[in-house]
C-alpha cells in the first residue's frame, strides 16, 4: 500500500511539473525567433536625410548612414528624389547630392526625400532604401573678398550667394587700423553710411563706395587717405542687411571684419 501512495504522489508531482517544462520549451520556441529578429534588427544599418541646405549655388542634401558598427555598409552612390518639386539626382561617394535651387524652396519649412543608397554590406552587394520629411535650412550669403583705400574713398567688394533678395541699408562706426599696430587710417563713431543697395537672389560680386569725409552727424575722424604699400590693415564695418523672404522679411546685423595688406 505504501508503495502505491508513494507512486501517486510521485504521479502528482511529476504531472504539473512536466506540463510546466512542455510549456516553457514551447513559449521558447515562439520567442526566440522574434528576439532574434529584434537583435538583427536593431543592428541593420539605415539611411536617412541628415541635412539640407537651400543656398544661392543650389540646394545640397546630405545622406547619412546610422548603425554602420555591426554590419558594416560602405557606400558608393545613389540617387534621391524630393516629393512633389519632380527633382531627383545622383548622390557621390560621400553621400551628397546637389539640385537646382527652385523658387518653391522659399516658401517650403520640410520637404520630402525618398531614395536608395548603393554599396556593399560586409563586403557584399547591398542597397539601403529610403523616406525622410526633413526640414530645410535657407542660407543666405554676403562676404567682403577685397577692399581699397584710395584718396579718401572706401571700396568694398562684396560677394553675394542669395536665395532671396537682400538689401544692404547702411553701415555704421566703420573703421579702418593698421592690423598690428593697431594705429587708425580713419574711424566713425555714429555716423552711419547710408548704401541702400538692393541685391537680387543668386551669385553676384558687389562694389560699394564709401567717401571718408567730415560730416555733422556723428563723428568722423580721418588720419590719412590712402594705405601704406606692405602693410596689414583691418577693416571693420558693421551693416544693417535685409533678407526679402516671400511672407515675412529678416533684418540683421551683420559684423564684417577683414584683413588685407595695403
Amino acid at each position: 500500500m505504501a508503495s502505491k501512495s508513494n507512486f501517486k504522489i510521485f504521479l502528482t508531482i511529476s504531472i504539473p511539473l512536466i506540463l510546466l517544462a512542455l510549456v516553457a520549451i514551447w513559449a521558447s520556441a515562439q520567442l526566440a525567433p522574434s528576439l532574434i529578429r529584434q537583435y538583427t534588427l536593431m543592428n541593420v544599418p539605415y539611411a536617412e536625410v541628415s541635412l539640407i541646405n537651400v543656398t544661392g549655388n543650389g540646394v545640397y542634401v546630405k545622406v547619412s548612414i546610422i548603425r554602420n558598427e555591426v554590419l558594416r555598409f560602405t557606400p558608393i552612390n545613389g540617387w534621391i528624389e524630393i516629393i512633389d518639386t519632380g527633382q531627383s539626382a545622383s548622390v557621390n561617394s560621400d553621400l551628397v547630392a546637389k539640385l537646382p535651387l527652385m523658387p518653391d524652396y522659399i516658401s517650403k519649412s520640410s520637404v520630402g526625400i525618398k531614395g536608395i543608397i548603393y554599396g556593399y554590406l560586409n563586403g557584399s552587394s547591398a542597397y539601403i532604401a529610403f523616406f525622410n520629411v526633413e526640414p530645410i535650412h535657407v542660407f543666405n550669403s554676403i562676404s567682403i573678398i577685397n577692399f581699397t583705400y584710395v584718396n579718401c574713398s572706401l571700396i568694398i567688394y562684396l560677394n553675394a550667394s542669395l536665395v532671396v533678395p537682400a538689401i544692404i541699408h547702411y553701415t555704421v562706426n566703420t573703421s579702418l587700423f593698421t592690423t598690428y599696430t593697431h594705429e587708425f587710417v580713419f574711424s566713425t563713431i555714429n555716423h552711419p553710411f547710408n548704401i541702400s543697395l538692393l541685391i537680387p537672389s543668386g551669385n553676384h560680386v558687389v562694389e560699394i563706395e564709401l567717401p571718408i569725409r567730415p560730416s555733422n552727424v556723428g563723428h568722423v575722424y580721418i588720419y590719412g587717405c590712402s594705405m601704406m604699400h606692405g602693410v596689414y590693415y583691418t577693416l571693420f564695418m558693421p551693416t544693417y542687411i535685409t533678407y526679402l523672404y516671400p511672407t515675412v522679411n529678416t533684418t540683421e546685423f551683420t559684423t564684417f571684419i577683414v584683413i588685407r595688406s595695403g
